[in-house]
């Protein structure tokens, strides 16, 4: 168990055994509501890339549905360390997840992979029809993929004290 800290920080690592301490219902709910999440992925020259997505958390892994050909799929493709965060920033409070990334990918006549990873994830955002619309907008040339992150440690901060 991690000991109060004079800033306010949780700090949760994932074992074999699960997370010290626990995911409470606070964080949990945070990362399921709130609409946009920032990754930070390294640069070939080492330096921080940064890029606001929108992205899913389904209590287990934050996925993000981005096309294939930016350099944050680059960044991960050659270094998978990955940060994301998601904060409130009326109430103070924030996430920072980090770990390794997977990418979900595909070939473009085969995109079942990564439709069925970006669905969920569209539908947080955007009523059935208009998700069936974008999904064949964003995925025309068949190079969208989906970045996910188990998270290894997450750091939160529940609000202003």
């Amino acid at each position: 168990m991690s000991a109060a800290r004079r800033d306010g920080l949780t700090i949760h690592q994932r074992s074999d055994a699960g997370w010290d301490p626990g995911l409470d219902a606070a964080l949990d709910g945070h990362l399921r509501r709130h609409r946009n999440a920032v990754i930070a992925t390294t640069s070939a020259a080492g330096a921080p890339q940064v890029t606001p997505v929108w992205y899913l958390w389904d209590g287990v892994a934050l996925t993000a549905s981005v096309p294939g050909w930016t350099v944050k799929v680059a960044n991960l493709r050659r270094d998978p360390r990955i940060a994301i965060c998601v904060d409130d920033e009326v109430a103070g409070c924030y996430a920072t997840l980090t770990g390794s990334a997977t990418i979900v990918d595909g070939p473009a006549d085969d995109r079942e992979a990564v439709r069925a990873a970006t669905w969920p994830l569209l539908l947080k955002y955007l009523p059935e029809g208009e998700a069936a619309v974008r999904w064949s907008r964003i995925d025309a040339d068949g190079d969208r993929v989906v970045i996910r992150l188990e998270p290894s440690r997450i750091l939160w901060r529940a609000g202003v004290r």
